[in-house]
């Protein structure tokens, strides 16, 4: 069961709030709780006069002509008060769950800033939306409407019940008996609706994951024209949703129902019981309708108290789904301190025996609902080891070329350099010192890493490229996308660095978001660039034209360049193969190519496809078949 406890800090914060408002409930409750006994006592003084009319001294009527005015002035004043205490209670508590869903909120999103980049892989972005965003929403109900629904319930059940004893012992107690069966009903029904609510939730959370991977899919599920079977899997998971939701809502109806039919037979009790009395004159009417009144003032706090009780549950739920996240662990952490953290200086890289093995899925932290069942016990839910006791030397200033099939772990290997995934210390050497020594903004500050996929957001391209230095002077800015290429695109832009972007650079080609990432890590100057296949959306011209502006860059910082085209490399001072996560060949281009390894086959390979492309473009203007 998850901690409460950062909710509980963060409801600390507000206690004066909370305190203030049930201050204000309280004193609602018991202005409420006056008005029956003027409104009675006036009727049984109406009543008096009523019966008695002509045979009353005028003293005696002037009396109950008082007592009917006393009543009369004593509900306005009550109600008059009523009004701007019970708006206080709403503006104190209300005000602070919104500010306490801010702030947990707030958490939440500090926590997500900490965590490995791999907690995201793990964990599909629908589930956190949902949780970020639904289950706040039921959380914020859970320490505003239902603490005050609460509050004003035990502050109405703890007055009444007494005025309601103190009025007649024997019929209160009576009309009070159904009301324990109440506490053990609304337990059982309130378990369910917790449980179901959490299962609902979790189906939201797959609509939600559903709905964003549509939409960033939309191209291919136009292309293929799968738009009926992928609307059939978001059918099925909303009917997921439906049905536990309806499950949720039949239990929420069962308890109200059933609070109504208990409050319903106190009153039938009450007057079953009590009438003759009236009649008999073994009570007064005054006592018998304050003892309905308050009956039927408990009976809508108890019809709302199933309400209470199962948003209190689905609040829980939401919340108990909210702190997997608070209390999700980070991989990657900095170390303990003692002394003065160690700085990054030349770059100089030195891997010795770099393991790396990914635990079975089952093993690793999901969220819940975020590990699909089916691969629990599958061929997937075993060991990978994706890295096998690499161990390389890179000197401060040099270019380490890195190839090989998709799979043998290159991305991988870039991952780990670029502080973004946990390995065990003594494997990977930063200028003499363990990686894992370091703090983690120190390496990040010092290292540009440029992923495949290159993610840009709703902004300007100048902005894009300035992302990591806002306040970078404009000429740098337009230095960086010199560099990366970039500038000779600027023309089809409508208004060249200004140019605001689609979502994710929609409205530019992949080889110009990979230009523009690149652009952006160029501008960031770092000790050590880490270029994962960046140039693989790039045709070969561009590619040569960037590479030949990045070695002048490359010759004053350690480069690891990852690529699948073996042009891309061939002037690095170092090229490694990798198979299967191990390092298989190693040397300079002309030694590998001497070698006749793995590296000299893909690289005839790719020459002859070079040639023949070459060749088709050349017999095409003159028609001749290619």
């Amino acid at each position: 069961m998850p901690s409460k406890r950062p909710l509980l800090e963060i409801l600390h914060r507000y206690r004066w709030r909370y305190a203030l408002g049930a201050v204000c409930v309280v004193a609602t409750t018991a202005l409420r709780l006056t008005i029956p006994r003027f409104l009675w006592s006036g009727l049984d003084a109406l009543s008096v006069a009523q019966h008695a009319q002509g045979t009353l001294s005028a003293a005696e009527l002037s009396r109950l002509e008082g007592v009917v005015a006393r009543a009369a002035l004593w509900i306005v004043l009550a109600a008059l008060l009523q009004a701007p205490v019970r708006t206080a209670s709403r503006l104190a508590v209300l005000g602070a769950s919104r500010r306490v869903a801010h702030d947990l909120l707030q958490r939440v999103f500090d926590v997500l800033l900490r965590l490995s980049p791999s907690f995201f892989l793990r964990n599909p972005t629908g589930q956190l939306m949902s949780r970020c965003i639904n289950d706040r929403n039921f959380v914020r109900g859970l320490s505003g409407p239902v603490f005050m629904y609460m509050a004003e319930t035990i502050t109405l059940y703890a007055i009444a019940v007494p005025l309601l004893l103190s009025i007649d012992a024997r019929l209160g107690g009576l009309a009070l008996l159904p009301y324990p069966v109440f506490l053990v009903l609304a337990r059982v029904i309130a378990r369910g609706i917790q449980e179901e609510a959490r299962l609902a939730q979790e189906a939201l959370s797959d609509v939600s994951e559903k709905v964003d991977e549509s939409l960033s899919g939309e191209l291919v599920i136009k292309t293929l024209a799968i738009e009926d079977s992928d609307y059939a899997r978001f059918d099925e998971r909303c009917r997921a949703y439906r049905r536990h939701n309806l499950r949720v809502a039949w239990l929420r109806a069962l308890l109200t129902g059933s609070m109504m039919a208990l409050a319903g037979l106190s009153t039938t009790l009450v007057v079953w019981i009590g009438g003759p009395r009236v009649v008999r004159g073994e009570m007064s009417i005054e006592d018998f309708g304050l003892l309905l009144t308050y009956l039927a003032w408990l009976a809508g706090p108890t019809r709302t108290l199933g309400f209470v009780i199962s948003s209190m549950r689905r609040g829980l739920a939401a919340y108990g789904r909210i702190a997997e996240i608070l209390e999700a662990e980070p991989e990657l952490a900095d170390p303990p301190r003692v002394g003065p953290a160690p700085t990054v200086g030349a770059g100089a890289l030195s891997l010795r025996g770099l393991t790396l093995t990914y635990p079975p899925l089952s093993e690793q932290p999901h969220l819940s609902g975020s590990l699909p069942e089916h691969l629990v016990g599958s061929a997937q839910d075993r060991p990978r080891t994706v890295l096998r006791d690499v161990t390389l030397e890179v000197p401060a200033g040099t270019t380490l070329g890195v190839v090989g099939h998709t799979g043998a772990g290159k991305t991988t290997l870039a991952r780990v350099l670029a502080r973004q995934l946990a390995i065990e210390p003594g494997q990977v050497f930063l200028d003499d010192v363990d990686l894992c020594d370091y703090d983690l903004a120190e390496v990040r500050r010092h290292t540009g890493f440029v992923p495949q996929e290159a993610f840009l957001f709703s902004a300007t391209l100048a902005e894009n490229v300035a992302l990591g230095r806002p306040d970078a002077p404009r000429e740098e800015v337009a230095a960086a996308v010199r560099a990366a290429q970039l500038q000779q695109d600027l023309d089809q832009l409508p208004q060249g660095l200004d140019t605001l972007l689609g979502e994710r650079g929609v409205n530019l080609s992949g080889g110009q978001r990979q230009r523009t990432a690149l652009a952006r890590v160029l501008l960031l100057d770092p000790r050590l660039l880490i270029l994962d296949d960046t140039l693989s959306a790039v045709d070969p011209p561009t590619a040569d034209a960037i590479l030949a502006h990045l070695r002048p860059f490359a010759a004053r910082r350690t480069t690891l360049l990852v690529a699948h085209r073996l042009s891309t490399v061939r002037h690095a001072e170092q090229i490694v193969v990798l198979e299967d996560g191990a390092v298989v060949e190693r040397g300079t281009h002309a030694q590998l190519l001497a070698l006749g390894g793995r590296y000299a086959d893909t690289w005839r390979s790719q020459e002859d496809g070079a040639a023949q492309a070459r060749r088709a473009r050349e017999l095409e203007p003159r028609g001749e078949p290619s």
